[in-house]
């Protein structure tokens, strides 16, 4: 099935979904129109307890439609055009990165919530990489239950072969929720970075070694492009979260679907791993 041909039959799931929707929603007005006028509420429990049923019905076709949706559009379009941009793909939109292995990134603190999606794991001019959406969050429970956002966005983990260091954080001012650590915070020579990112590393030379005038200037362009920004190279392996409100490689099922859109779309949020890899030079 050609990308059009994929495009044309998820249209038709789409337009299907909204008309489960607006049934849905005419489903519910049966349930809140009593409220406001009790004097018909006898004639609408008639068709509420009709209507009830085809609310089970129709919400288990949505789900199914809705995951057909997801599936086609994912496994097909979405897997075509990253193939077309990077080697060795291995996509799986069901599955995301696992929970300790993001606890071992040590950039984000772990919540009681956990959610992650869309794992990519490719090759991009010789950078190997892996990549997901992740949602972290803590819930307090009680009469004044809460829930906070830790992050929400898009994690990295690239090779960096050409570095080694024991553990070196840069966290941009507006990067909160920072995962702990028993590292030292550190202070550059370059007073405006330090105004604008935090630094801390196990070893102090270590921090110097990687942090160099040329990777600090490419960490601050790539947090003016995207904001919110945590790095964090371990080892030989450099992690890279940045927030972000949208999910990679999604789309909005409300709306129409349209090739050149959808393939631009899905170009952009590649775009953010070929700029990871170029601004910050992991090929060098």
């Amino acid at each position: 099935m050609g990308p059009y041909d994929t495009l044309n039959k998820l249209e038709e799931l789409r337009k299907k979904l909204n008309m489960y929707y607006s049934f849905l929603f005419a489903t519910f007005l049966l349930y809140i129109i009593p409220v406001f006028l009790p004097g018909l509420s006898e004639i609408f429990m008639l068709f509420a307890v009709g209507a009830t049923v085809g609310f089970i019905m129709i919400s288990a076709r949505s789900k199914k439609v809705t995951d057909e949706f997801k599936r086609l559009y994912k496994e097909t379009f979405v897997v075509q055009l990253l193939s077309e941009r990077f080697n060795d793909v291995v996509y799986d939109w069901e599955k995301g990165l696992n929970l300790d292995f993001i606890r071992s990134f040590k950039v984000v603190r772990q919540g009681n919530r956990f959610k992650t999606e869309d794992y990519l794991c490719a090759r991009y001019n010789g950078v190997r990489f892996e990549q997901a959406d992740v949602t972290i969050q803590y819930h307090s429970s009680g009469k004044n239950s809460h829930t906070t956002t830790y992050f929400k966005g898009r994690m990295f983990v690239f090779d960096f072969p050409s570095k080694n260091v024991a553990s070196v954080r840069v966290f941009a001012n507006s990067f909160m929720y920072r995962a702990s650590s028993n590292n030292k915070k550190v202070n550059l020579e370059n007073v405006d970075f330090n105004k604008r990112f935090d630094t801390d590393a196990f070893y102090e030379h270590d921090a110097f070694y990687f942090l160099t005038p040329q990777m600090m200037e490419r960490i601050e362009s790539l947090n003016n492009r995207y904001g919110k920004v945590a790095v964090h190279l371990m080892g030989n392996k450099l992690f890279v979260a940045i927030n972000m409100s949208s999910d990679a490689f999604d789309h909005n099922i409300r709306q129409p679907i349209d090739y050149p859109t959808e393939s631009a779309k899905i170009n952009a949020d590649m775009q953010v791993i070929v700029d990871i890899i170029d601004t910050l030079s992991l090929y060098t």
